[in-house]
């Protein structure tokens, strides 16, 4: 009969070996008013943490917004140990201008209400996997009231 903790050796195996499969990060959006004057309020991501307790930390500095946060799954992320300034690559269908430049072109800095389709910890693989959505770098653990990250062309 197998000892005691050579059984709860396995189990923490199996579990770690999920767990790596299945790396989740939080992407948290704060609704807030608008800087822009056709808008009534803007809904950015304006962060992406590893943990629900810092989304509950983010709420609780920021009471002037309001903000809401959803779990997601980050794609390629088997055995690659993610910290904070990691970058991560979401990927979006739409994205909308909320201005437009002093030379008539659309400016995307914040994104209105964003809904990523996926998370990608490389970017070769966002590109491959969506190659025609929008892509957006973002850095694990950074947050930004106005809105995380960079978008890509």
């Amino acid at each position: 009969m197998p000892s005691l903790s050579s059984i709860l050796a396995r189990i923490k195996i199996r579990l770690g070996s999920k767990h790596s499969e299945e790396l989740m990060v939080y992407v948290v959006y704060g609704k807030q008013p608008s800087p822009f004057p056709d808008l009534d309020y803007i809904e950015p991501i304006i962060a992406i943490v590893a943990s629900e307790l810092e989304c509950f930390a983010i709420q609780e500095k920021h009471p002037e917004i309001q903000v809401s946060w959803e779990a997601r799954k980050v794609q390629n992320t088997e055995g690659i140990e993610m910290t904070a300034g990691s970058s991560l690559f979401l990927t979006h269908t739409t994205l909308l201008p909320y201005d437009e430049d002093d030379d008539g072109n659309p400016i995307f800095g914040i994104m209105d209400s964003p809904r990523p389709s996926a998370l990608y910890r490389s970017r070769d693989t966002a590109e491959r996997e969506a190659p025609d959505e929008n892509l957006h770098k973002v850095a694990l653990g950074e947050i930004n009231l106005r809105g995380v990250g960079e978008l890509l062309e």
